[in-house]
This record gives structure tokens, C-alpha cells and sequence, in this order.
């Protein structure tokens, strides 16, 4: 079955690797959504399956950040969904795997986060929660899942500095659970997946659902709030003035500014730009 821009590969039937592949940026919108959407209901359900990886096709970016200018025509019922696919990769009878290279940011960053287990290029990749210097915040899981994994102090620079993260540093803090040389990258996500798929199935959901129990998850209540507190921010006037002059210098559309968005931002601060 087609899963939009996820490129599944069956390594075997106990794993398999999702490749995100939507050119230039990997940038999240409707297609990402229906694609994740279709696939995790699939993986629920089948009965061989132990370990999924998702990682990129594009070497500089992992998920860019929310298709900013695609996200007015998302129907609300596909909305929706994100919530509740963010708690299912949480609880669904797979170990899920984020094989991290390149741009994180934002939705990329939620998205991760709500994987069981995340491992970083040590070179190439870089996470960030970049909403507030765009005039909104978190709204697809960032608030209620990056303090499960990172200070209360660590998670205010993360979200209010809107600044980028290398992987290192990301590990540091607990946003990523290691940072790996780019030259054994693969090897090593490879290597670790196949180890978990060579376990036994109950012996691995046991350990999840107990996990998830001692450690406690979101409600899909909890982040349909952070959802629609960001849906009221970005109705903002000066929200939409800020977006548009973003857009104008090459959001979404330039690569050196997909490369370097927090620069980017900071360059075009509110400060900058009133008036």
C-alpha cells in the first residue's frame, strides 16, 4: 500500500525503514499527515512487525518544519488527527525508531519526540522548536512532550530561543537519546533495529506499555489544546503581517534559508520588521 511520501521498505517482516521524501525541505503538510496517517494504522495491526525507522531521503533535511503555506488548506478532520497519531506512535505494539539526519524543526521536532526512541547524526542533525519566532508556539505535541524528555529550564531556551540544537547538544539535554558519528550512522541504526526485531513481540510491547505507564503520555486532549492555541495565535493580524514578510524573503522557497532558519528569523525579528 502507497503511503504518500513515506517510502516503506520491508527490510523483513519484523522490520521496517519509512523514508520521508517530499523535495526540496521535507516540509510536513496534507500529504505528510494522510501518508503517516494510513501507515500507522497498518503497522497497528499487523502481527509481525517489531521495530519501524523512520528516517530521510534528503540528507539536509529530516522534517523541515510544518508546511507554513499549505497549512490553511488542511481540511480540520485531517487536523485533527495529528493529536491523536502523535499519542498512537506512543502506544501502538512497535518500537518506533527516528534515524535523525539533518533539519528537525517544529512539527519534525514533535514528530520525533513522540517516537519511542531517537538517535542523531552527530554531524548532520539539528533540532529545533522554532514557533515562537514566527509569532506562535508549539501546537503538534511540543508542549506536553519535550518536558517528558528535557528540564523545565532547558525546555524555556528550547521553545523561547527558538534557536537551533546540533546533536550533541540535543542528547545532552535528553531531546534525542544519543548522538552518533555520521560515518557509523547507519550501521548503527541498522544494526540496533535488527537486534530489537530479534526479540520476542509480547516481551517488547510489555516493556513499552509498562514504560508508558511508569513515565506517563500526553492526552490527545492535552495536545488539541496546544493545537488550537496555536490556530488562535496564527489569526493574529500581526501573526499573518510577520508570516507574510517571511514568505517574501524566502521562507519555504529559498534553500539557504531552509538551511538557517533560526538566523533567518532572528534577522527578521518583530523588532526589525514593526512599522
Amino acid at each position: 500500500m502507497p503511503y504518500g511520501p513515506l517510502e516503506v521498505t520491508k527490510v523483513t517482516p519484523q522490520y521496517w525503514r519509512a523514508t520521508i521524501n517530499i523535495p526540496p525541505f521535507n516540509l510536513a503538510g496534507p500529504e505528510f499527515f494522510l501518508g503517516l496517517w494510513d501507515l500507522l494504522q497498518d503497522v497497528e495491526i499487523d502481527k509481525d512487525l517489531k521495530v519501524l525507522v523512520f528516517d530521510s531521503a534528503l540528507p539536509d533535511f529530516f522534517i523541515s518544519h510544518y508546511d507554513l503555506q499549505k497549512a490553511p488548506s488542511i481540511p480540520p478532520d485531517l487536523l485533527a488527527k495529528w493529536p491523536v497519531m502523535m499519542v498512537k506512535l506512543a502506544t501502538i505494539p512497535v518500537i518506533s525508531v527516528a534515524a535523525i539526519r539533518g533539519r528537525t524543526r517544529g512539527i519534525g521536532s514533535e514528530f520525533v519526540l513522540a517516537c519511542d526512541i531517537r538517535f542523531g547524526s552527530e554531524e548532520k542533525a539539528i533540532l529545533s522548536q522554532a514557533e515562537v519566532s514566527f509569532g506562535l508556539l508549539p501546537g503538534g505535541g511540543g508542549m506536553e512532550l519535550l518536558p517528558r524528555q528535557v528540564t523545565r529550564g532547558r525546555m524555556l531556551e528550547i521553545v523561547c530561543g527558538g534557536d537551533e540544537f546540533d546533536a550533541v547538544t540535543s542528547a545532552a539535554y535528553g531531546w534525542i537519546n544519543r548522538a552518533v558519528p555520521d560515518a557509523e550512522f547507519e550501521s548503527f541504526v541498522d544494526r540496533f533495529a535488527r537486534r530489537v526485531a530479534g526479540w520476542e513481540k509480547a516481551s517488547l510491547m510489555s516493556s513499552k506499555k509498562l514504560t508508558n505507564q511508569r513515565f506517563g503520555l500526553p492526552k490527545v486532549e492535552e495536545i488539541s489544546e496546544s493545537t488550537q492555541t496555536m490556530g488562535r495565535l496564527w489569526a493574529n493580524p500581526e501573526v499573518q503581517k510577520r508570516m507574510r514578510l517571511l514568505f517574501q524573503k524566502g521562507l519555504e522557497r529559498d534553500r539557504d534559508v531552509e538551511l538557517n532558519i533560526a538566523e533567518f528569523t532572528a534577522k527578521h525579528a518583530t523588532w526589525c520588521t514593526e512599522g
